[in-house]
């Protein structure tokens, strides 16, 4: 599957008109993942032997409607989750270069229709990305898409919650990372099926003993450990804790399988400014 106060968003306008994903034609055997690694800085904790499990298990059809599929510039690939029947939640690192948005609902499988009556393809039509987005130090990592017209409310299509800025900071606490990334650093491609794992949510303080001080308050991290994580490709798409969004895949070491944490801009630390640029 991987400061201070949120200042005011800067707002980049509507993308070109689009034509539905068919009519543009893009080439799914050579998407690619739009990732961001970080270097760690020490060991990865010890691995249980032979564990593999970083894409988790295929999930069950239907069973995680708030998931999306974005497909960039009809060339990369990334995770979101709706939010509303006009917003989608996802990564600024995901959209910050895009020029034109695909956007999938209802899937299991995104790149075919095929035994998929939920499924809905839609265009966004503008972007929100965080005004201190910071690629270089991996800082304020979140963005929100307009698309209008998402069927919330029909068959595998809903709406998550989101964290409220008052949450704590949910360590301790069990998250379930859904998402399309690469099952393993084998794999060259994203998983054709949506696949679900449970992840155990860490102190930020634990998880600076991998990455540093790159991990702020606006971070929140799970554990590696047995080899568990987000990969290529799930990059923003939604950790979840008992139905609520409470963070957005952002990045972790370029080997997934190396049992590092990964780690998701907070939900309630940037929670004020979604609320401020969607309404929601």
């Amino acid at each position: 599957m991987k400061i201070a106060i949120v200042a005011i968003a800067c707002v980049l306008g509507t993308f070109a008109a689009a034509e539905t994903v068919e009519e543009l034609g893009y080439d799914w055997d050579n998407i690619k993942s739009l990732d961001l690694f970080a270097e760690p800085i020490g060991p990865a904790p010890p691995q249980p032997g032979g564990l593999r499990v970083i894409g988790g298990t295929v999930a069950a059809r239907g069973a995680f409607p708030y998931q999306a599929a974005l497909i960039v510039n009809l060339l990369s690939f990334c995770g979101a989750s709706i939010i509303s029947g006009d917003w989608i939640l996802t990564a600024a690192h995901c959209v910050d270069s895009a020029l034109v948005v695909q956007v999938v609902v209802g899937a299991h499988n995104p790149r075919t229709t095929v035994d998929e009556p939920t499924q809905v393809r839609l265009s966004a039509n503008g972007r929100v990305i965080h005004s201190a987005w910071d690629r270089a130090n991996l800082q304020n990592d979140i963005a929100l898409l307009r698309v209008a017209g998402i069927p919330v409310g029909s068959p595998g299509i809903s709406s998550i919650s989101l964290a409220p800025a008052t949450s704590g900071t949910f360590a301790g606490s069990t998250g379930i990372l859904t998402g399309w990334g690469r099952t393993s650093d084998a794999s060259n491609a994203v998983s054709n099926e949506l696949r679900t794992v449970q992840l155990p949510i860490l102190t930020n303080a634990v998880c600076q003993s991998s990455f540093g001080s790159i991990v702020t308050a606006q971070h929140i991290c799970t554990s590696g450990a047995g080899t568990r994580g987000a990969c290529n490709g799930d990059s923003g798409g939604p950790l979840v804790v008992s139905g609520v969004e409470v963070g957005v895949v952002s990045f972790g070491a370029s080997q997934c399988e190396a049992g590092h944490p990964s780690v998701f801009a907070r939900v309630s630390y940037f929670r004020n400014w979604i609320s401020s640029n969607s309404g929601i």
